[in-house]
């Protein structure tokens, strides 16, 4: 791992309220010149489509089943869901033109519900409110520009981690969680493969790409262990494709998964507070914590 970039969560509320009011789209823009703007918006391209920055698996709107309870709660759950109703992107883009370096900061912010249903077939809608934070570095190369030939060009876009002129250098992972009311906590992920053995305890820590990135190859089996929330706690592994419940086991939780997908993408376990699905009046409490990794070879083309 390389370096940490990380800001009072005050600071952040701060910077984001004044990014809002700026742009009014969500997008912020840093500039000196007029000229940047084109690097800034390539910059916001590479991030939208680039699969380490896809959190999207996180919020699908799949049913999950909880599992059962040893005692009756004031809820007894057969499946919940969440259910996006607003989303906002603030990509906060900073340019060193003298050393051709840009570092990102991702603020997310999405709103909607947590939907539950019991075995009695009455559904309950709790407000859902999350914001998360990640970070990202590229580099510029001024070799690539778009007066350059097409040879040069299909090169740079062949590569995973480069678009155009700009390579993505070093990432973080995402840590987001529920606003309003927030018990989870996480102290130690550990991933575990037939290639790869990586302990995650702070994911806002910038890695280098792709060097520090987990990687594997399509098919292999993937355990992963998450130390920290109470053994009463709900916890779930989503990656691309792919959603379960972690077990209890040991002290710790307990998943696995097995790679289908070769390319880049951004898996994430969830934490969620036992009284957010067993208690009508207990509110969404709820701690992500998402990766980068990839899957095959790099000069492959995503699925």
């Amino acid at each position: 791992m390389r370096k940490r970039m990380s800001v009072p969560a005050s600071a952040v509320a701060l910077l984001t309220l004044g990014l809002f009011v700026l742009t009014g789209c969500g997008d912020a823009i840093t500039m000196s010149d007029i000229g940047e703007f084109d690097d800034e918006e390539a910059l916001r391209e590479f991030i939208e489509d680039h699969g380490f920055f896809d959190e999207t698996e996180i919020y699908g709107a799949e049913s999950m089943v909880s599992g059962g309870s040893d005692s009756r709660e004031p809820i007894d759950p057969l499946t919940f869901w969440r259910e996006v109703t607003e989303r906002r992107v603030v990509r906060d883009v900073y340019i060193n033109h003298e050393e051709g370096i840009a570092e990102v900061t991702i603020y997310k912010e999405i709103w909607g519900t947590l939907n539950i249903i019991d075995e009695n077939m009455v559904e309950y809608e709790k407000p859902m409110h999350h914001e998360g934070v990640r970070y990202a570095v590229f580099q510029r190369n001024d070799d690539v520009s778009l007066g350059d030939d097409h040879v040069s060009l299909a090169s740079a876009e062949r590569d995973r981690h480069r678009r155009g002129r700009w390579t993505l250098t070093d990432i973080s992972g995402l840590v987001a969680n529920s606003v309003e009311t927030l018990t989870m906590d996480i102290e130690w992920i550990h991933v575990q493969s037939a290639t790869v053995d990586f302990t995650i305890t702070d994911p806002s820590v910038l890695m280098a790409v792709p060097d520090e990135i987990m990687h594997f190859e399509t098919g292999e089996e993937v355990t992963v262990t998450v130390s920290g929330p109470p053994e009463d706690a709900i916890l779930f592994l989503h990656t691309r494709g792919h959603r379960s419940p972690f077990q209890y086991d040991g002290g710790a939780f307990v998943g696995t998964w097995t790679v289908t997908h070769e390319g880049v993408h951004c898996a994430g376990v969830q934490a969620l507070a036992h009284d957010s699905i067993y208690d009508s009046e207990y509110p969404d409490d709820c701690l992500i914590w998402a990766m980068p990794y990839e899957v095959g070879d790099e000069e492959e083309s995503e699925e």
